[in-house]
């Protein structure tokens, strides 16, 4: 990411904001803090990103309550994975729950924020050496813009934690995630007719060619932002890690359990929620009446040839079985 070349009085101004909210932190004025980065903001777009990079790692150390909004990760492989619990959250949270949030597609509100500020990135785009450097400060711009308590953010991207103590979200302002596990058999058979090719499947579970991944939602966007979705393998691994469920408060939701289970699998979202202080009514007449409106649809019931089976079984960690 390239810094924007700053004027003399560009520079004065960005040290005084730093030093200002260093003395509010030293003084435990931690809301004064908060508020000073939100003025920034509505005063100058560039000030406040300039600020924000310089503290983000300060503000990553500092006690939970100081963030006024969190950020609720939804995860899966395959991105379509995810459409049935955002369309839940849309339909449910709206009728039990006071507060706001937003349901928002992670990288494609990165590319848009990152294209509308006009801020400087080299090459237009961003990959996943800029995310192991700067996730954390994506994800705070993301979350002062969006001006909501809760900011739930869909991803296909693996977890990730680097020998310097970076990682792929911040346990400050996670307030917790959903990873949505899809049996590999299955998501075989959707690729296989996706791309009428058994070697075109494979490649799109097991990422032969260590490609990143792009939303088409971001075609017409001035930046482009990838994600590191790794490979079937490491994605799935990386967020059901016992290490990532416990620090970032993580629930794994077998896609095979909306499938048959669905009320349950969707109660058991609400109670994970109200878990961790998500504040909203339990109302299980919402949950009937959504799914009664909303079919969880299964397409992909062809069998495999042996070789296919064999080659799925070869493949996958023995802690991901193939059917």
């Amino acid at each position: 990411m390239h810094i924007p070349i700053m004027n003399l009085l560009k520079k004065i101004k960005l040290d005084y904001n730093i030093k200002l909210f260093n003395d509010l932190i030293a003084n435990k004025n931690f809301d004064q803090a908060y508020q000073l980065i939100v003025n920034l903001k509505k005063k100058n777009e560039l000030e406040f990103f300039l600020l924000l990079k310089n503290i983000v790692d300060k503000i990553s150390d500092l006690p939970s309550d100081f963030f006024k909004q969190k950020i609720i990760w939804t995860v899966s492989y395959d991105i379509t994975d995810l459409s049935f619990i955002n369309k839940f959250i849309n339909f449910y949270i709206p009728k039990n729950y006071s507060g706001s949030f937003q349901n928002k597609n992670y990288t494609n509100s990165l590319s848009e924020y990152l294209s509308r500020s006009k801020i400087k990135i080299e090459n237009q785009s961003l990959i996943f050496k800029d995310f192991v450097e700067y996730s954390n400060l994506y994800q705070n711009l993301l979350l002062f813009d969006k001006k909501c308590d809760f900011l739930f953010l869909e991803t296909c991207a693996s977890f990730f934690e680097t020998s310097n103590n970076k990682f792929f979200t911040n346990p400050n302002i996670c307030f917790c995630y959903f990873y949505i596990a899809t049996n590999p058999e299955t998501l075989f058979l959707r690729y296989k007719k996706q791309f009428n090719s058994t070697e075109g499947s494979f490649n799109e579970m097991f990422n032969f060619n260590s490609d990143l991944f792009l939303n088409s939602e971001q075609d017409n966007n001035d930046i482009k932002v990838y994600e590191n979705r790794t490979n079937i393998n490491i994605n799935k691994k990386s967020w059901t890690d016992p290490n990532v469920v416990n620090t970032f408060k993580g629930k794994i939701i077998n896609y095979d359990d909306l499938l048959i289970n669905t009320e349950e699998a969707l109660l058991e979202i609400i109670f994970h929620l109200k878990q961790y202080g998500f504040d909203m009514d339990v109302n299980v007449e919402d949950i009937k009446e959504f799914i009664s409106k909303n079919k969880i649809e299964d397409n992909y019931k062809n069998e495999l040839s042996n070789k296919e089976k064999k080659f799925l079984e070869k493949n996958l960690d023995e802690e991901i079985p193939a059917f």
